[in-house]
């Protein structure tokens, strides 16, 4: 006799879909780049004191990319997440 399950509209335990979760490229990318920031913060002190233009240095551009980095991936694991969402059958009550 084959295993029948409560609801039939219910895909068994091993079937159902992982929840998104922004995952290891996320952590890795924003990781590695506020590392690398911090490194240049605490041996390059001068190097990230170099004027860009009037009292913008390079700290402050660097600072502004690494958000804007953080920004991007954000929006798009957000993205990935919605599209997904959007595949994934509407449950029945």
């Amino acid at each position: 006799m084959a295993y029948q399950h409560a609801h039939p509209h219910t895909p068994p335990f091993h079937q159902r879909p992982r929840p998104h979760r922004p995952g290891r490229s996320f952590a890795l990318v924003n990781g590695l780049t506020f590392a690398v920031h911090l490194l240049l913060a605490c041996a390059a002190e001068d190097l990230l004191a170099t004027r860009v233009a009037g009292q913008i240095n390079l700290g402050v551009v660097a600072l502004l990319a690494q958000g804007s980095l953080l920004l991007w991936t954000a929006a798009r694991y957000d993205r990935a997440a919605h599209e997904e969402a959007a595949y994934e059958p509407e449950e029945e009550h």
